[in-house]
């Protein structure tokens, strides 16, 4: 079933809906749909609902064959990721597997080592192409609610946010041992405070980072957990994943 977002779902079959000229454009340049096709649309809230596509005059739209419906089992998991900017296509593929695994947010983090300077170009080009990304990966995985890409935020200020988090330390795992895997303990999260996962750039937090953070894990009155993802050397994207894997998996195995 091909699929397209919109702003917002009416409640009865047979009503129009309208649909952005980016949306349009997909559905008939690139996917070369007509009248009559079947999509489903999302209203990116965790809405969905059979459509067809229709025409007002010259104007692409759609007209409901069906009321919306809500399927929870479509919907995010309650975690947030955290990751310092990455390269290119390390950074894209991120988001897109992010999408598909259920992370509701997704925050990217300038730090110390971070390669990619996003200033220069301008946060809100950056926020808007990746969040563009992202509602591309959601109507081809099927997931109903988007996952929406914040603003670029510094280091400090990304921690502002009320816990719990979980950030990864590679050193760990050569000390800790195996009781600070991250699968031995990823905080647990509800819709209303959501895990917070975060990840640092190829090169690791800088000295500064890591001992502001090795602060706030001591912080009684933060909730802040240091963990590992084992002893082998893995790249940033690929340690992200597994983080997200992990606190996804074990959120849906406590329900």
């Amino acid at each position: 079933m091909r699929r397209a977002l919109c702003d917002f779902l009416p409640q009865k079959p047979g009503m129009w809906v309208e649909l952005s000229e980016n949306e349009s454009r997909h559905l008939l340049s690139v996917l070369r749909l007509g009248p009559g096709d079947e999509i489903e649309l999302l209203d990116g809230r965790g809405g969905s609902a059979p459509a067809r596509i229709e025409f007002k005059g010259k104007s692409p739209g759609a007209v409901l064959t069906e009321s919306p419906r809500i399927d929870p089992a479509r919907t995010s998991a309650p975690v947030e990721l955290f990751i310092s900017v990455l390269k290119g296509e390390a950074m894209e593929w991120v988001i897109e597997k992010s999408v598909e695994l259920g992370v509701r947010a997704l925050t990217p983090v300038e730090t110390e080592f971070s390669v990619v300077k996003l200033k220069k170009k301008g946060l809100e080009n950056f926020q808007e192409r990746w969040q563009k990304m992202a509602d591309q990966a959601l109507k081809q995985c099927g997931r109903l609610d988007r996952m929406v890409i914040h603003t670029p935020a510094p280091f400090e200020i990304a921690l502002e946010k009320p816990g719990p988090w979980v950030w990864l330390d590679e050193d760990l795992a050569q000390n800790g041992g195996i009781e600070s895997h991250l699968s031995r303990g990823c905080p647990s999260a509800t819709s209303d405070q959501p895990v917070r996962l975060l990840i640092g750039p190829e090169g690791g937090f800088s000295p500064k980072e890591k001992s502001r953070l090795l602060q706030l894990t001591g912080s009684e009155k933060r909730e802040i957990k240091r963990a590992h993802l084992g002893s082998l050397i893995l790249r940033a994207e690929t340690a992200a994943l597994a983080a997200v894997a992990i606190a996804v998996g074990q959120h849906y195995g406590k329900r």
